[in-house]
């Protein structure tokens, strides 16, 4: 649940009111369904200010350093000295002496860290939100737009404030405090084939899958959860965890999805169950059908907690009903399945960006004139995302993924959970992606040997074949929801952002109705029977894709509620700075005797 916000001034130190504007920060950034949240943690001294937002215990500090995550160390690290140990783990760091301050990304960027750098202050923070606050002001970068369009994300680069530069993937960013100059170093991803035999391959992967599990051995289960799908990731994480250190009693699995989910047999949410009790572990069912609450409240919240980040409502209907539930009950954290063992099998280069979800806007039919017609700004794939001459599709297809999909949607979808609770991924360790990363392309191959690796475990469980949650496209079809999304995009404040002619645009491809009436086709019906290769290659060729409307829609509702929260939060806090200015201007001031003239 842990959010976090670290400061540095230049030329002196804070002001007395900055732990009071750094508490309110905090406050800002709980949850409006969160009753009692757990305290904040506020530091100032001298040049150096820094605030956690709800300290669950994921938190280490030494000095004015501070550790934000979970290390896979087998020793003890000394991890607060700058420029020195760049421990495995799932992290941000942040650290500094004297001279120089240092901010530290993981290897994947599972926390994202933004920040913001001028003449006067460097503010580093994994919540864009704190850092607009922080500064009391906001500069929309519409470089967004266009991402936001083609893929539900900021895109590889940007945040919604201009000012605020992502810091990249395994890197250190260093301030010198004397030059007031800072620099990045950033540990590049390569994929190099390591020369083995399969069943070596299979034993190292293995091998390094338990080291970092054994490292869960300090972990309080009592008060962390493992969500349990029916699929592969989750269930090898909790034979990992079997095997290394024993199925704790205390150990609970959690599953969550629609109510009627939980009875078909296919489903991730009965596969689940089953597996939980093959192991011997607790399982509990959240359901996330849609919350009684206004729709309204749901999407704003969802907002709120992901920052507009990521567009994947359908997982959090609930109102973030099962996240508040698992903070009500004291859970500190839950331990993840996300991985990164290979993507399915790809055949061109657009392939290959519409897997890792990096399309461009003229990627797709029905935005492809978008750009030209509204004068958004060009939309490019950065320099360092794209392929390599010597690489493989699979070789660049699974850098992309680790380099960009992780730090821009799963970090995202981490950023929804740290709203409430903590998050560790073990299978992001440094330690696996390394084996990862020495793998032939056709052991990445829809994650070939993690998945042989996972069914010799044994459990005589089938894997799920259908979803749990709601699909997207059905829930975005209601007429509630509908008509929430076409009041916003047809107002005057849209119509700021985005020009004449948008909204009739985005408007036109919106539908009503879940989809269950849609008729069959011929397409419909071949689809399942073609090889992935024949399809990738009619979609890049035949048939280039297109956003669905209602997905569209929803992605312009995001930009424009994100507009107004950001533009809230800037000047919510400069009214703060302002009464506290007067504030401390007004104890400064001799009291007015009432016999002085003040006319003069």
């Amino acid at each position: 649940m842990s959010k976090v916000l670290y400061a540095c001034s230049r030329n002196s130190s804070f002001s007395p009111n900055t732990k009071k504007k750094l508490n309110e920060i905090c406050n800002q950034l709980v949850p409006d369904n969160i009753d009692v949240p757990k305290p904040h943690v506020v530091r100032v001294e001298d040049d150096v200010a820094y605030a956690v937002c709800m300290d669950s215990g994921a938190l280490q500090e030494s000095r004015m350093s501070l550790l934000l995550g979970f290390l896979y160390e087998k020793h003890k690290v000394r991890w607060d000295e700058p420029g020195k140990n760049y421990p495995d783990g799932n992290y941000a760091l942040f650290r500094g002496d004297e001279a120089e301050l240092e901010v530290v990304s993981d290897c994947v960027g599972t926390r994202t860290v933004w920040y913001y750098h001028d003449e006067e202050i460097f503010i580093a923070s994994t919540s864009q939100r704190a850092i607009i606050m922080f500064l009391g002001t906001f500069e929309f970068d519409e470089r967004v737009i266009p991402w936001m369009l083609s893929t539900g994300s900021l895109g590889p680069q940007f945040s919604w404030d201009k000012r605020i530069e992502r810091l990249p993937v395994d890197s250190s960013l260093s301030l010198d405090k004397k030059s007031w100059r800072t620099s990045i170093t950033q540990t590049p991803i390569n994929f190099s084939v390591v020369s083995r035999k399969k069943e070596d391959h299979k034993k190292v992967l293995s091998d390094a899958i338990s080291q970092t599990m054994e490292s869960l051995k300090g972990v309080d289960f009592e008060r962390w959860v493992l969500p349990l799908s029916g699929g592969y990731d989750s269930r090898g994480i909790l034979f990992f965890i079997k095997n290394t250190i024993g199925a704790p009693d205390n150990l609970k699995a959690i599953t969550w999805g629609l109510e009627k989910s939980q009875y078909e047999k296919d489903n991730d949410a009965y596969v689940a169950k089953e597996l939980a009790h093959s192991v011997g572990v607790q399982h509990k069912y959240y359901h996330t059908d849609i919350s009684p609450e206004p729709l309204e409240v749901v999407f704003d919240r969802f907002l709120f907690c992901s920052e507009g980040r990521v567009d994947r409502i359908a997982g959090y209907m609930d109102g973030m009903d099962i996240w508040k539930q698992l903070h009500d009950e004291g859970v500190d954290g839950a331990i993840r399945g996300d991985e990164s063992f290979g993507e399915l099998p790809v055949s061109s280069e657009l392939n290959v960006k519409n897997i890792v979800g990096f399309g461009l806007c003229y990627d797709y039919k029905n935005l492809s004139k978008f750009i030209d017609d509204f004068g958004f700004s060009s939309q490019e794939i950065p320099v360092e995302l794209q392929k390599k001459e010597e690489e493989t599709l699979y070789a660049w297809r699974d850098r992309v993924h680790q380099e960009y999909r992780m730090p821009t949607v799963f970090a995202a979808l981490s950023d929804i959970k740290f709203s409430y609770l903590e998050e560790i991924n073990p299978l992001l360790s440094k330690s696996v992606l390394d084996v990862v990363r020495s793998l032939p392309d056709d052991l990445r191959e829809d994650k070939y040997l993690f998945k042989s690796v996972v069914e010799s475990m044994g459990a005589n469980v089938p894997f799920a074949i259908k979803c749990a949650n709601a699909n997207p496209e059905d829930i975005l079809r209601e007429k509630e929801c509908v008509d929430l999304m076409k009041s916003e995009i047809i107002s005057d404040y849209s119509a700021e952002l985005f020009g004449s002619g948008f909204a009739d645009r985005v408007i036109s491809e919106i539908k009503v109705g879940n989809g269950k009436s849609r008729k069959w086709s011929i397409k419909g019906l071949v689809s399942p029977l073609l090889p992935t290769s024949i399809k990738n290659r009619l979609r890049d060729t035949v048939a280039r894709p297109s956003v669905d409307g209602n997905v569209l829609a929803f992605r312009v509702f995001m930009i424009i509620r994100m507009h107004k929260m950001l533009t809230l939060d800037a000047t919510r806090m400069a009214d703060l700075q302002h009464r506290a200015a007067d504030e401390v201007r007004a104890s400064l001031e001799p009291e007015l005797s009432p016999s002085v003239n003040i006319m003069g």
